[in-house]
């Protein structure tokens, strides 16, 4: 019977649990490493293996890589920076790093084996691994000795032309934790995060994180299957070449939001030996611009936050809390929550701080939160602590030289940002043009687009793949297709074209005079798929014309489900066959409901 003070086992579950919200924030921690040892380029690759399941063939994730060209590590370095709490950048208070635990914390919270290259001087590389099974299992108690290593030619071939003269490779095997499980899923949640917290460092092109999916063509070769290059993600839109889509007209080259103000806040903290020192704390807020918003806006029916760049904001709301240029997290608890759900996505707010105040922020040593930068309520906080009023609270905050007093000061500061910026909220119509003949349907109608439009992306990321929504929307073959198969005059093709392309919907819904014993049409050419209803079949006449607002958009979302169905079948029977039981079903719709004829029976 062991009788180690701690058990093995137990320590190294603690420590696999220690926090990650998900695939993406564990890989966030060696991209961190990797922007800290001054790489340009960083690579994350998911190798997928191929899934036999019955008849079924699937491709998952076996494996996950990332490579740079830092500085690489030497054998020293390299074994420290696998311990859990090791690493050069410990007792580094400006950099990024410091904590000592992302390289094998991250690393086990997803996989049970991580192995490690790294080279200098395009020297042979030095070689090491944990191994979770082993770390339980008491045949691993230490960082095994790094020895020089080849990468192994499937790595080395599928990811360099030529390898770098420095840099470290890490590669999770046994990966039993994955948030995702194939490659394109695991960058689709990844490249909104990822493309947030680096913003700073990708925005310019200066610093390139790709992603890559790597299918096993054979045991001992990789083949490219798809690539994709992180965009930056500015949640306060004043940052151009980013994932944001195009601005119309000339407004294309313009940034979104307008900086609106920049205030600093000197904030006070211990250093090693606790003697006090300052530094500064920055929060930067932004606002949507005026004239963008008019021009967007001005032939829309509907509000801002229907338009591709409104979604785009939507995802974005809070207090972009940022450490050392890095976010760390995006909090909109500092938002009322009128103001969420409302214009909220219409102001950036940006708190920056350096690691020197980690301690006084609390900043988790996975770099996820900083846990003390929070919108406190003055009046409950100072009840709760026993004070009378909050005077004479801070006072005792002051003299105790208690760190949250310097969060308190940086708190008030933001709130009275989000105060002005709502203010100045006041001044700008979101909301479009309110009142239009027909634009209750035409409501209707597209939402039902957007709700068909974002349910059939979610389709193609689960395989059901068309090519309908992957393919660019062209001006010219929208109209094309609305004279055509719409009836539309070319003046009435355009205007819906740019509508269409404004909002990025896919389908388009519209009410058209028929003689046709269809209830409905469907055509999709060139990424457009379009719906007619037919306002002279008995359903419309009966039912659809007497529908409140809510009801009419439940209704042709469906109808537009139906027209899916249609764009994924790629069987030229089957698509006949559906074709066929629209137009019967309208029959025999028109039949049940139609008025009996009024006939004589003249042979009675």
């Amino acid at each position: 019977m062991s009788n180690r003070f701690l058990s093995a086992s137990t320590v190294i579950e603690s420590l696999r649990d220690n926090g990650y919200n998900n695939t993406a924030y564990a890989l966030a921690e060696l991209i961190d490493n990797s922007l800290q040892a001054g790489a340009n380029r960083v690579e994350v690759g998911f190798i997928e293996g191929l899934l036999t399941t019955g008849v079924r063939k699937n491709y998952s994730v076996s494996e996950i890589s990332l490579w740079d060209n830092g500085i690489g590590m030497d054998a020293e370095t390299l074994r420290l920076a696998m311990q859990f709490g090791g690493g050069t950048h410990r007792n580094d208070r400006e950099g990024m790093g410091k904590f000592g635990m992302g390289l094998p914390n991250s690393s086990i919270s997803q996989c049970k084996r991580v192995e490690v290259w790294s080279w200098q001087n395009s020297d042979t590389p030095n070689y090491t691994y944990l191994d979770v099974d082993e770390m339980k299992s008491g045949d691993l108690e230490e960082v095994p000795e790094p020895v020089k290593r080849q990468i192994p030619p499937e790595y080395e071939k599928a990811f360099f032309t030529k390898r770098p003269p420095s840099g470290t490779l890490v590669v999770w095997s046994k990966l039993d934790r994955l948030s995702w499980k194939t490659g394109k899923s695991i960058y689709r949640h990844c490249e909104h995060l990822v493309g947030r917290m680096y913003r700073n460092f990708i925005c310019n092109d200066n610093i390139k994180i790709e992603s890559i999916v790597y299918r096993k063509e054979s045991e001992d070769r990789l083949a490219v299957w798809e690539r994709e290059l992180f965009k930056a993600n500015d949640p306060m839109y004043l940052k151009k070449n980013t994932s944001l889509p195009e601005l119309p007209g000339h407004y294309k080259k313009e940034a979104f939001f307008e900086l609106m103000d920049e205030e600093v806040v000197s904030v006070e903290y211990l250093d090693d030996k606790g003697n006090p020192k300052r530094c500064d704390v920055t929060i930067t807020t932004s606002m949507v611009k005026k004239n963008i918003t008019k021009n967007i806006l001005k032939d829309t029916v509907g509000k801002l936050g229907s338009t591709e760049w409104g979604k785009h904001c939507s995802k974005n709301v809070g207090v972009s809390i940022v450490r050392a240029n890095r976010e760390l997290v995006l909090r909109d608890s500092f938002l009322t929550s009128t103001l969420r759900e409302s214009k909220g996505r219409f102001i950036g707010i940006e708190v920056s701080f350096p690691p020197l105040l980690d301690s006084v922020f609390g900043v988790t040593n996975n770099k996820q939160d900083a846990v003390k930068l929070i919108p406190y309520d003055m009046r409950s906080i100072s009840s709760q602590a026993g004070f009378d009023s909050e005077q004479e609270y801070l006072r005792d905050l002051e003299d105790n030289s208690d760190s949250l007093l310097q969060v308190l000061k940086v708190v008030a500061v933001v709130k009275k940002q989000i105060s002005a910026l709502t203010k100045s909220l006041e001044t700008i119509d979101v909301a479009g043009k309110a009142t239009k003949q027909g634009a209750k349907s035409e409501g209707a109608a597209e939402g039902a687009a957007d709700k068909a439009t974002q349910g059939s992306v979610q389709r193609e990321k689960h395989g059901h793949k068309t090519g309908t929504i992957t393919t660019p929307l062209k001006k010219a073959d929208v109209v094309d297709h609305l004279k055509n198969a719409g009836g539309m005059t070319q003046k009435e093709a355009e205007v819906k074209a740019e509508r269409l392309i404004l909002t990025g919907n896919r389908f388009l819904i519209e009410d058209v005079a028929r003689d046709s014993e269809a209830f409905f049409d469907v055509s999709t050419s060139k990424g457009l798929t379009l719906v007619l209803l037919n306002t002279n079949h008995a359903f419309y006449k009966k039912l659809v014309s007497k529908l409140g607002d809510e009801e009419l958009e439940v209704l042709q979302t469906a109808i537009a489900g139906f027209a899916r169905v249609m764009n994924e079948t790629t069987d030229e029977k089957r698509l006949k066959y559906l074709n066929t039981i629209r137009r019967e079903w309208g029959i025999v719709i028109s039949e049940f409901l139609d008025d009996p004829s009024d006939d004589c029976f003249d042979d009675f």
